[in-house]
């Protein structure tokens, strides 16, 4: 009886050691803002689909095709100010970026935004309804200037 409780204490005593030196020799997983990033992408890309009943893909592709037009309508310092300060903005830009080149050089010039919210399977009444989400939303984190310069720009495409 007693080797029994002294083989069973020295074998949690051991199990006990060998994980503790796990844990001290285990490296630490590297910190990643990506959950944080894609939380920040997923509140405005929510407040787009719960308000106009489109898809993700849909809020995405449509945000991105008007941060991209106006884009051409505001200084480049203020257009990066305005990506970095809203939370998601730049990744949802970013990301589709390449998509929305790939369907606007498919389907050649004109309206670039009206083209690619078809390419979306929105119609072109739908641009009017993201341009005072996207506002409402950005006007939150960026500056009054650069909020400004956003909606003169994102009034032009209309």
């Amino acid at each position: 009886m007693k080797k029994t409780i002294l083989t069973v204490l020295l074998g949690s005593a051991l199990t006990l050691q060998a994980g503790f030196f796990d844990s001290l020799l285990s490296k630490p997983e590297p910190k990643s803002d990506k959950p944080a990033a894609q939380s920040a992408q997923n509140d405005l890309l929510s407040t787009l689909t719960g308000s106009l009943g489109i898809t993700q893909k849909q809020a995405a592709g449509g945000t991105a095709a008007l941060m991209q037009a106006a884009s051409s309508k505001i200084p480049a310092s203020n257009y990066n100010e305005i990506l970095k300060s809203v939370p998601g903005l730049d990744s949802i830009v970013g990301e589709n970026a390449g998509m929305l080149g790939g369907a606007m050089s498919m389907l050649g010039g004109g309206d670039t935004v009206s083209k690619a919210f078809k390419t979306l399977g929105m119609d072109d009444s739908m641009i009017g309804k993201f341009i005072p989400l996207i506002l409402q939303y950005s006007g939150k984190y960026v500056s009054k200037e650069n909020l400004s310069l956003l909606k003169t720009a994102l009034g032009s495409v209309l």
